[in-house]
């Protein structure tokens, strides 16, 4: 059964509070699936690979929001960013791991706001905790 969460969601990244701009989210882990089939085999084999994990957000836009995201896609940083998404009680933390990805300002009706969306890609595995 679904948990409701209103209200107990956060994400910071870089030390930068999303949460004011973010009417969506989400986060994913993909396990990577590795082909083994061989001659022998009867059918197609697979042993689990590593994780991909990404964080989509979106939500109301505004300038302060490009502030934070917009200079690390025009410049892409050396050096990624940290990362910390809360859901409920679980905290996921990627230090120095992250960065933004298919950034997207949608003004196509702006009588009902600017929307933006985006991906954060992480590298390696969250600490829970």
């Amino acid at each position: 059964m679904a948990k409701k969460v209103a209200g107990n969601v956060g994400i910071t990244h870089d030390s930068n509070a999303l949460d004011g701009y973010l009417n969506t989210s989400s986060m994913s882990a993909v396990v990577n699936a590795i082909q083994t089939t061989n001659f022998d085999s009867t059918g197609e084999l697979s042993i689990a690979g590593l994780p991909t994990w990404t964080v989509s957000v979106g939500g109301p836009w505004d300038g302060t929001l490009d502030g934070y995201i917009g200079p690390n896609l025009i410049s892409p940083p050396t050096t990624l960013h940290t990362l910390a998404v809360a859901i409920d009680t679980v905290t996921y933390t990627w230090t120095s791991n992250t960065f933004f990805n298919n950034y997207t300002i949608d003004a196509s009706s702006p009588a009902e706001g600017i929307t933006w969306s985006g991906e954060l890609t992480c590298s390696g595995v969250p600490t829970r905790s």
